[in-house]
């Protein structure tokens, strides 16, 4: 009998669950909304990680020069 009680609840929920398309691109870019929340922050976030990744590329890029010249 629980089981159910879960299967209507899942249903309601779907039924009642707003849709949000987070790529959309006709989003107001001054409008404080979900998507551009979520666009600002995917940007942020890769840009960092873009950063992160270069400055390792570096460091490995250092190291190998390092042994190559003591080898």
């Amino acid at each position: 009998m629980a089981w159910g009680f879960l299967r209507e609840s899942r249903k309601q929920q779907k039924e009642t669950q707003q849709v949000i398309d987070m790529m959309a691109d006709d989003v107001d870019p001054e409008a404080i909304t979900i998507e551009n929340a979520y666009k600002t922050r995917w940007i942020w976030y890769h840009t960092i990680l873009a950063i992160g990744i270069f400055m390792t590329n570096m460091l490995l890029l250092a190291i190998l020069l390092l042994l190559a010249i003591k080898l």
